[in-house]
């Protein structure tokens, strides 16, 4: 059944994707890749690796403190702290500040002006002292004061809210001032958490939201993720945290109430004061929000920020301050969020499966990297916008080290299976450098243009006949020794041993452009070893060696070939048997080394001299032999000489011209008497003679036999 072309291209196409779709099953890097950011994408989504996170939010406040707009990140004008700390401790001297002087206090700051006065300071036991009623008699004399609460959680659960003692819940409103870190392991405070389900109870909201929303003298209003004071539209996370933007402060000063606080003695009697210091008093504090609080050492009421260290009463007041503002400090929308992810993973994946190159990869990742960090950073000090970083650098790394691990391990399979494939037959230095070059390495079969060597040593029938197993065993060892490292030494591949032949290749498993000149130049290695080893062998009892080394150039099949039970790393093809044919020839033409016309055209600067032309058993196409004399530079002018007049004596011959031939193969003869190539050219003229070729000759003389 004959298909048409549209069918064999649709079958081509599916295998070809059957085949794709198989090596991408494979990638497991790929799958784990894909998995790691999705799992990343519900982990950026539920916070689970808050605490680093946290320390990518410090990094970009500090850059924003040092580079956003100053204006905009100064403390509120309308936020102001008055502090007991160990100035104010002195002074009064005494500890704990008595309930009766903090109402006298929260008294002073309302006649002075200050339009809300909002005491971070917890009282939910009564006073040992019975001074919850005259506290609470001072907040019912006055408005818009909040005392502090205290939200209780169980096991993440809203439990209920410990609020001021009965008393003084009578007197005054409240608001929970506890602000959950974004970490179990760490307190690290930077945003505030507002409940829904919490506002709904009494003092349900936060301390900084109700100061705001008395100042404002709205009533707070949770809108999705929106608070809504009035006509202020604050925007909260997802989870309706608020970010904090945690203001900087002025060289030298390290807490918040060093420079925008005020000492609460100064407050605690009036009375003492002139007009120019109750004036000076009131300027501070008149129509503003007084936060009052504890500073001092011995509190303990301190927290890990983006900015460092910061006083709780601090941290409430940087809130308020941020409320005001309208959330300069924003996070993107969830899906927004993931996008960083996505993007970063689509990357990785491009990465994997289309970049081979490890430094690309690795540079690439690093660009990526700083490029995302450079975007988040960028967003957050300029624009107010934060995305997380942490996930998507996580992602990042353990993606990157993921593929690079996987690369790693098939390099490594890879330099073992070339090791286990070709260390038997290939120096361990071309073995190194096949594992270092980055070449694809197959062994499934391919074709390639290759020089194929075959070598035979003349006369092994007779000289094996005359030794000893154990003595025949070591003289093939000295023999197959050297010429193994001949090859070996000009980047030759072993095929194989055949008793006292060897077969070799250039060109495979590396590729190698300059294979013909190394296969050449390994052959005139061996010719001259095998005259070196002549007086070894002689010394050792044994005839000298004579080899036949015949070379052809041509495509041919390579790769791992055999049965299930032996595989082996060889070459076949019609070039191959040609080589094969060419090294038994030598014998007959009574050269050492033998070349054919192709391998002579693919090594330019090579000086040979023409052996025949001729059509082996086998083959219809006729090709020309050459005996390779060297390279320019290695080959004296006589021999070049006699090389011109024996081409000079081929064109006679092959031109019928049997007299001239005759006088010009005698010339030569004399003057190499042990040359059996001119005597063959003298018995052919002698026969042609007899029985001359048809007229129209090509000159091609046809072997009917192997050797």
């Amino acid at each position: 059944m004959e298909l048409d072309g549209a069918t064999v291209a649709a079958r081509r196409r599916s295998i070809s994707s059957d085949v794709d779709m198989s090596r991408l099953a494979k990638r497991y890097d790929i799958f784990i890749t894909v998995a790691l950011f999705l799992f990343l994408i519900v982990a950026q989504h539920g916070e689970w690796f808050a605490r680093l996170e946290d320390q990518t939010i410090s990094f970009r406040h500090q850059l924003r403190l040092a580079y956003g707009d100053a204006n905009a990140l100064a403390p509120s004008s309308d936020v102001v702290l008055v502090n007991t700390d160990e100035a104010f401790f002195k002074a009064y001297k005494g500890f704990p500040l008595r309930r009766t002087d903090i109402g006298a206090i929260v008294t002073n700051l309302k006649t002075l002006g200050a339009k809300v006065v909002a005491v971070d300071m917890l009282m939910d036991f009564p006073s040992s002292y019975g001074e919850d009623p005259p506290l609470a008699a001072a907040l019912g004399s006055v408005d818009n004061v909040l005392l502090a609460s205290q939200v209780e959680f169980r096991d993440g659960a809203f439990l209920k809210i410990n609020q001021p003692t009965p008393v003084l819940e009578q007197a005054a409103e409240s608001g929970y001032v506890n602000i959950q870190s974004n970490s179990k392991l760490l307190t690290t405070i930077s945003r505030l958490k507002i409940y829904p389900e919490i506002t709904k109870e009494k003092g349900g909201w936060p301390l900084a939201v109700r100061a705001a929303a008395v100042f404002l003298g709205v009533e707070p209003v949770l809108d999705g993720q929106t608070l809504v004071l009035g006509d202020l539209r604050v925007p909260l996370d997802h989870e309706n945290k608020l970010s904090i933007d945690f203001p900087p402060l002025p060289n030298g000063t390290r807490f918040l109430s060093d420079s925008a606080g005020l000492g609460a003695f100064e407050f605690l009697d009036l009375e003492a004061l002139d007009e120019g210091e109750l004036a000076e008093l009131e300027y501070w504090v008149k129509d503003k929000i007084v936060v009052m609080g504890d500073t001092s050492e011995v509190s303990h009421d301190w927290f890990e920020t983006p900015v460092g260290t910061v006083y709780g009463v601090e941290v409430i007041a940087d809130t308020i301050g941020s409320i005001l503002k309208g959330g300069p400090l924003r996070a993107v929308a969830p899906q927004t969020d993931a996008m960083p992810l996505i993007v970063l993973l689509v990357s990785m994946l491009l990465l994997a499966l289309f970049v081979p190159w490890p430094l690309v990869r690795g540079l690439a990742v690093v660009g990526l990297g700083l490029g995302f960090v450079a975007l988040a950073t960028w967003l957050y000090v300029k624009n107010g916008l934060v995305v997380s970083m942490c996930y998507g650098l996580a992602g990042l790394v353990f993606s990157y080290l993921l593929i690079e691990f996987r690369q790693y391990l098939i390099e490594r399979e890879q330099r073992q299976r070339i090791a286990r494939t070709f260390g038997q037959y290939i120096p361990p230095q071309l073995v190194a450098e096949m594992n270092q070059s980055g070449q694809e390495v197959t062994v499934g079969g391919e074709s390639r243009e290759m020089t194929v060597l075959f070598s035979d040593v003349r006369g092994f029938t007779t000289i094996s006949e005359g030794l000893a197993p154990q003595e025949l065993t070591s003289l093939m060892n000295a023999f197959l020794s050297p010429m193994t490292h001949v090859i070996h030494d000009h980047r030759g591949t072993i095929d194989k041993y055949m008793g006292d032949a060897i077969m070799a290749f250039w060109g495979a498993p590396l590729h190698d452009a300059n294979h013909a000149r190394q296969g050449v130049v390994a052959a005139l290695s061996m010719v001259r070893k095998m005259e070196g080893l002549k007086d070894e062998f002689i010394a050792r009892g044994w005839k000298p060696i004579k080899v036949g080394i015949g070379l052809n150039t041509g495509m041919m099949n390579v790769g791992n070939m055999g049965s299930d039970f032996r595989m082996a790393y060889t070459v076949l093809g019609d070039a191959v048997n040609l080589g094969s044919r060419v090294e038994s020839l030598t014998k007959q033409y009574g050269v050492s080394l033998m070349i054919t016309e192709f391998t002579q055209a693919s090594v330019p600067g090579l000086l040979s001299r023409e052996v025949d032309l001729v059509r082996v058993k086998g083959k219809a196409a006729p090709v020309r032999l050459y005996e390779p004399l060297g390279f320019a530079d290695e080959v004296d002018p006589k021999t070049v000489a006699r090389s011109s007049e024996h081409l000079a004596a081929l064109s006679l011959f092959r031109g019928q011209q049997w007299d001239a031939a005759q006088s010009a193969f005698d010339a030569l003869s004399r003057s190499e008497p042990d040359c059996v190539l001119y005597k063959l050219y003298l018995d052919r003229i002698a026969t042609y003679r007899n029985d001359p070729p048809p007229p129209d000759w090509d000159g091609v003389y046809s072997h009917t036999e192997k050797s």
